[in-house]
């Protein structure tokens, strides 16, 4: 009996040191380089990809502007080096069938309501997991605990989302420090935002890059660019990638080079707890603020579309938005 217990107690004791580890091991692969970046080269030709702060594993995956896509195949100091793997139809995204699914849904849901009198509302929620990040040149420093500039972006995106008749709820939390914890203390924030069952839920941040990675004029108009990042640690990584790939295609036809990739890290980023959950890097900090806001107003009209469709302004009268503390 003695044998038994014991056994059962090593087993439990095994068990619990597995989830922990596993817990540890997407916690670390979520980190951030505390000082530099990495430079990714295509192998073969040394043709320069992306650069990203991001801590790279094997595997990880980036497709660019131009949708190619790469796989990191070697790591050498502050170095990396991916592989091709395939040009990407991105467009075929939007012909999946899930990505007219939030679009149908949301006019049935709104032909049933305006037969009853009701009125169905058009839902985001914004957190953010990196609360200190911030941008130099508008901000003064890279990094402001606790109230970072990049509230800031997500104001100016949630402004955008209102403007358009969508009601978005920012969440004003930090989750100070910047470690290897803090999307498990931003989960907290977004089970929180959850109960209001958004249509997505967005994480905003910025890079950590020089300023020309991100620069752009789109559309004629100079703006910070932005980066999707999708987590390959995910149960949910096919639907979550295929959302991503409608987020660009989208944002391809209507406002080319605003979206300068989708970065594929190991990590899970909180996304295996909603389907439409998307990390969105608005520029890096050696932008000037006011540009990833710039960009950030045209990312809401990006989301609006691949959510609720191309004439989602007509379906619904504008309506107010909500703040959380």
């Amino acid at each position: 009996m003695k044998g038994t217990i014991k056994g059962k107690k090593i087993i439990s004791l095994i068990i619990v040191l597995a989830v922990l580890w596993i817990s540890c091991a997407t916690t670390i692969a979520e980190e951030e380089r505390g000082k530099g970046y990495y430079i990714v080269y295509e192998e073969g030709t040394n043709k320069k990809i992306f650069s990203t702060a991001r801590v790279l594993y094997l595997g990880d995956q980036y497709l660019n502007e131009q949708n190619i896509l790469y796989e990191i195949v070697k790591i050498s100091g502050d170095k990396a080096y991916a592989k091709f793997k395939e040009r990407v139809d991105i467009e075929r995204a939007l012909d999946l069938p899930e990505s007219q699914a939030m679009a149908e849904v949301f006019e049935n849901e709104h032909d049933t309501l305006k037969i009853s009198g009701a009125k169905k509302e058009k839902v985001i929620a914004i957190y953010h997991t990196h609360s200190d990040e911030s941008y130099i040149p508008t901000d003064g420093k890279s990094s402001i605990p606790y109230k970072g500039g990049i509230f800031k972006v997500g104001t100016a995106l949630k402004a955008a989302l209102e403007k358009r008749g969508i009601k978005a709820i920012q969440s004003y939390q930090p989750h100070d420090p910047h470690d290897s914890m803090a999307y498990q203390r931003s989960r907290r924030t977004a089970t929180e935002l959850l109960k209001n069952t958004p249509d997505a839920i967005v994480d905003i941040h910025r890079d950590a890059v020089p300023a020309e990675e991100y620069q752009a004029h789109v559309n004629g108009r100079p703006l910070a660019k932005m980066q999707l990042v999708v987590g390959r640690q995910n149960p949910q990584m096919n639907t979550i990638n295929n959302f991503a790939k409608q987020l660009k295609a989208t944002a391809d036809k209507k406002y080319p080079g605003l979206i300068k990739g989708i970065f594929y890290g190991q990590g899970g980023y909180n996304q295996d707890m909603y389907p439409r959950s998307i990390l969105i890097e608005a520029g890096t900090y050696t932008n000037s603020r006011y540009k990833a806001e710039d960009g950030a107003n045209i990312m809401a009209d990006v989301i609006a579309t691949t959510l609720y469709g191309e004439d989602y302004e007509k379906k619904i009268a504008p309506g107010g938005g909500a703040t959380t503390k």
